[in-house]
């Protein structure tokens, strides 16, 4: 069953090619030039991701999205959402993740970008351009302390140093689901997608 993708964006000249772009990758591909067009897709299909410009006419990305969480009964299928955008700005994204966007990435993004950002996005991951991410990174770490529990940092440095689970879990005599626990639990507090955030948090933190 083929991935149906809804492309949102006036610049009809670049979703034209980014549609070209995707159904040479086997994905199905539907254009709306404008917020309303897109909403009337989406009560009368199923959509598995919506890529979304920003800077539209009459309603902007940001409130599109609004939109979207706020009538999703009204839709065929809730999609994930990867933003596309030009407008490349710390508090932009800032807005868009306490969304709970699936992916972010500039217009400038090469195609193989892009096509890795939809598969791990389909894949149920988070993609964000990595530029942008540790902007946003930085800006939370000089703006709020994190509270972690001993444990927590037990678990972190050791992850750190590239202990698998069940050698955690040895080490600190605790249960392997114990340990994913406290993994999920310092993902979350740091809004990291991965290991590599929790270590790029422990550097800029200088946690150890």
């Amino acid at each position: 069953m083929s991935v149906k993708i809804l492309l949102v964006d006036d610049h009809q000249v670049f979703s034209t090619s980014l549609k070209l772009v995707l159904e040479a990758n086997s994905y199905e591909v539907d254009i709306a030039t404008h917020v309303n067009l897109a909403i009337s897709f989406l009560k009368a299909n199923s959509y598995d991701l919506l890529i979304s410009d920003i800077e539209m006419p009459e309603i902007n990305g940001v409130d599109f999205i609004k939109i979207i969480h706020k009538n999703k009964s009204n839709f065929k299928k809730t999609p994930k959402i990867i933003v596309l955008t030009s407008y490349h700005k710390i508090a932009l994204f800032k807005k868009l993740h306490v969304l709970g966007i699936d992916g972010f990435l500039s217009k400038n993004t090469s195609q193989f970008e892009l096509l890795k950002a939809i598969r791990n996005v389909l894949a149920n991951e988070k993609y964000y351009e990595t530029s942008i991410y540790n902007s946003y990174l930085k800006s939370n770490l000089n703006n709020q302390s994190i509270d972690f529990t001993d444990r927590e940092l037990d678990v972190l440095k050791l992850i750190l140093e590239e202990k698998t689970t069940s050698e955690i879990a040895l080490e600190l005599q605790i249960s392997k689901y114990t340990v994913e626990g406290h993994r999920k639990n310092l993902l979350q507090k740091t809004n990291s997608k991965n290991v590599v955030g929790l270590i790029k948090y422990s550097l800029l933190n200088n946690l150890f």
